[in-house]
């Protein structure tokens, strides 16, 4: 009897030896690689502040709604500095004595409260159209992120791909879940390719 423990003892030893390395010998101790971390089902994330600044696409969308805010402002401070000459040229006539009757200051000065009224109206105008813009930006970038997530899930098949920030949701996580510039790689691939 007590041989036949020994030896069940020994069996499963052995068993539970041959279990172990069978277990530990399927990974490949490479961390780095996403692959060998986040394999099919596996929860991963992408950082949309590296993206946002690595993704050629979002750079030009950027630079080119810069440059449109940038018009827009320098036509706007001409227009107010234009009015503000104007408004400094009443107040000398009218200190001056250089309108010819009370009526014709008064004209004047409807005047100008009309070219003030307008000139905020452009402004409003503006900020509107600029903000629509950049709207309409950021509803191209996450089509074109999104659209490229189904092609590239298609081949990895993640259950979810999450979207953080620096500082934000994911605080920690194993190496290989970040497939930010796996992301951006692709992204930028793709890019170059349709500018072509």
């Amino acid at each position: 009897m007590k041989n036949l423990s020994i030896a069940l003892n020994a069996v499963l030893i052995v068993a539970v030896g041959i279990l172990y390395v069978l277990h530990f010998s399927n990974s490949t101790g490479d961390s780095k690689n996403v692959k060998s971390v986040a394999g099919e089902g596996a929860v991963v994330y992408l950082n949309t502040d590296s993206l946002l600044i690595n993704y050629n696409f979002s750079r030009d969308l950027n630079e080119k709604f810069l440059k449109k805010q940038e018009d827009s402002r320098t036509d706007f401070n001409f227009k107010a500095q234009k009015l503000e000459k104007e408004a400094t040229e009443f107040q000398r006539k009218v200190q001056n004595g250089g309108f010819l009757s009370r009526e014709r200051a008064e004209e004047a000065q409807r005047v100008l409260i009309g070219k003030q009224q307008n000139l905020q109206q452009l402004d409003r105008e503006l900020s509107n159209k600029l903000v629509g813009e950049q709207q309409a930006n950021s509803r191209r970038l996450l089509d074109s992120v999104s659209n490229y997530l189904k092609i590239y899930n298609a081949s990895h098949n993640y259950s979810v791909i999450l979207s953080t920030t620096k500082g934000g949701n994911v605080l920690f996580s194993k190496d290989g879940l970040d497939i930010t510039q796996d992301i951006i790689d692709g992204l930028n691939s793709r890019y170059t390719a349709e500018a072509k």
